[in-house]
């Protein structure tokens, strides 16, 4: 199994709030899902203990076998940097920085990768962007500058793909071109994928839908 929540709650004592009650929830290698809900659900923190952006008060949170909790910072670092993708509703492009240069950027990280600029290059063509290398995010369209977003993601090719409200700053034609993008690239390159959408048309195209209300998560 590549991730796994075992009775996860998540708290905060300053003002007392139980924002996660008792998650238990699994995905598999290549796996994809889509978590719906309504705002302040939980969605968001459920996200960042997946990607080992936060911790649980409570259980385990497990990632390829590995218990995240007995990791240390520069290990939980290394794994969000090689092993996990993100993708945000802002793409946090940076505006000096090319097409390409924005695509590289986690790769700066670690050891050196000489075939780095060759993978983002095809990731940029496979998602439409090959004749915008050179341009910078303020030359770019907001569907644009997510699909540069998603190719950044997948740059240190990742097992996981986590997308917070992917399409929620995009028009409906850019949503729904995003949204299948995602779905291709997880059928094509294996990439298990985690989807936390408001939009249940995209929510409804993936082959698997829970929903998480008031802390606890359904389905």
């Amino acid at each position: 199994m590549l991730l796994e929540l075992q009775h996860v709650h998540k708290g905060y004592a300053s003002p007392p709030v139980e924002v996660l009650r008792d998650i238990n929830f699994q995905l598999a290698d290549g796996e994809a899902v889509a978590i719906v809900g309504p705002s302040g659900s939980g969605k968001s923190t459920l996200l960042n203990i997946l990607g080992a952006l936060d911790r649980p008060t409570q259980g385990t949170a497990l990632f390829d076998g590995r218990d995240l909790a007995t990791l240390t910072e520069p290990e939980l670092a290394a794994i969000r940097n090689r092993q996990i993708g993100f993708i945000f509703q802002l793409h946090h492009l940076l505006p000096q920085c090319t097409v390409l240069e924005n695509v590289l950027i986690p790769t700066l990280a670690g050891q050196p990768d000489a075939n780095a600029s060759d993978r983002a290059v095809k990731l940029l063509e496979r998602v439409g962007l090959q004749h915008r290398l050179e341009h910078r995010p303020g030359q770019l369209s907001g569907g644009e500058c997510q699909r540069v977003a998603v190719a950044r993601a997948l740059i240190n090719q990742p097992k996981l793909l986590l997308a917070d409200e992917p399409t929620g700053a995009l028009d409906h034609a850019n949503a729904t071109g995003l949204g299948q993008l995602l779905i291709e690239l997880n059928k094509e390159q294996g990439v298990a994928l985690v989807v936390v959408t408001h939009s249940l048309e995209l929510a409804k195209r993936l082959p698997k839908v829970v929903e998480l209300r008031d802390g606890v998560l359904n389905g």
